[in-house]
């Protein structure tokens, strides 16, 4: 008898993507539709505005060069504590609490793109009580329906915060009225707002995903 010899063919390993890149994948995910649904409510209401607002309110103008790296850096702080006392909240450093924090208080700022174009614009349209609503309504459809409430609770905090760093006037409630107000006699329960707001972001995130047995104390998500 001839015995048969069997050949095992041992199909080729896919490769699996790193853990680094699952992360950043993972980060995009959870991030990225928030983001750019603030990026685009902030200009719709910046270009609403515009055009709703009598011309007598378009006094808005660009900060002076030399002050806007110092005023940056100051937002970026504001939204690095921010995300920072959220992360504290949920017990864990988490890297999609800080970013967010930090683009949403950094990017408020977009509403300035009109002046920056050389067109005379309201002043900070969406440093407005109505951009604060419109926003929420749209992160909880976005964010909060998918498990992630607590990025519109993290938003309302980063508003407060950024209201707290800016001097000057605005038109709050916009677009009931365009006459402008001074709201440093807010600032600091503003600062206390936004830091409220932010451990209940935290405190939110933590209730909806019970923390991961991990042996890195920085999360992603």
């Amino acid at each position: 008898m001839k015995q048969v010899m069997t050949e095992t063919v041992t199909p080729p390993l896919q490769a699996k993507p790193s853990s680094f890149v699952s992360k950043i994948r993972r980060w995009v995910s959870d991030v990225f539709p928030s983001l750019l649904v603030f990026v685009v409510v902030n200009l719709a209401i910046t270009l609403i505005f515009l055009v709703i607002s009598p011309p007598s309110s378009h006094t808005g103008t660009l900060r002076p060069e030399s002050s806007i790296a110092p005023k940056e850096l100051e937002l970026f702080s504001a939204g690095l504590a921010v995300g920072l006392v959220a992360s504290l909240a949920y017990r864990r450093l988490d890297v999609n609490l800080v970013t967010l924090a930090v683009a949403f208080v950094v990017l408020l700022d977009m509403d300035h793109l009109p002046a920056f174009f050389g067109i005379n614009q309201p002043i900070r349209p969406a440093h407005s009580l109505a951009f604060l609503a419109i926003t929420l309504v749209v992160l909880y459809f976005v964010a909060g329906r998918r498990g992630h409430i607590e990025i519109p609770i993290l938003f309302a905090s980063a508003f407060f915060a950024h209201m707290a760093a800016d001097t000057g006037v605005f038109a709050f409630f916009a677009p009931v009225s365009f006459n402008y107000y001074s709201l440093q006699s807010v600032q600091i329960p503003f600062i206390a707002l936004a830091v409220c707001i932010a451990a209940l972001a935290g405190y939110v995130k933590n209730r909806e995903k019970p923390l991961p047995k991990a042996r890195n104390s920085v999360i992603y998500g």
